[in-house]
């Protein structure tokens, strides 16, 4: 069976389902509907009917992309699906990004070297300083 690529979100159903088979955590249908909503690009690799791969980006869409959620389904891994995803994503971002615009990615531990791959490379470089994240429920953030 063949592969489709569409650059389109899938159902919040099925974002649900492979988000959480791919062990990221269950959310509810509301919050996978605003989190779709909110994506400036949407990425479904599709077998037949069934959604297999998905990659999507939050940001302005101009100066600022931040690749958020690269999830492929753990029956299809070692296929080529989240290359093929990265560099989906990578094309679309080339046509609507302005030429100084940021692209980038907090990568899950140990999957560094997958990014790397197209080009994205560690913090601290030339450019940025130490990546950063609040790691507290963020009903702790500070007022």
């Amino acid at each position: 069976m063949s592969l489709d690529v569409l650059k389109e979100p899938p159902s919040p159903a099925e974002y649900r389902s492979l988000r959480g088979t791919a062990g990221w955590g269950e959310i509810s249908d509301e919050i996978a509907q605003k989190a779709l909503s909110s994506s400036s690009i949407s990425i479904c690799v599709r077998k037949g009917s069934k959604l297999v791969g998905f990659g999507r980006v939050v940001g302005d869409g101009v100066l600022y992309f931040y690749i958020a959620d690269v999830f492929v389904d753990p029956a299809q891994r070692g296929q080529g699906l989240g290359d093929l995803i990265i560099s989906t994503i990578i094309d679309r971002i080339r046509e609507m990004a302005e030429p100084t615009a940021t692209v980038a990615v907090l990568a899950a531990p140990g999957r560094e070297s997958f990014y790397e791959k197209f080009g994205f490379e560690r913090c601290p470089n030339k450019y940025f300083g130490d990546g950063m994240a609040f790691l507290e429920p963020i009903e702790n953030f500070p007022v």
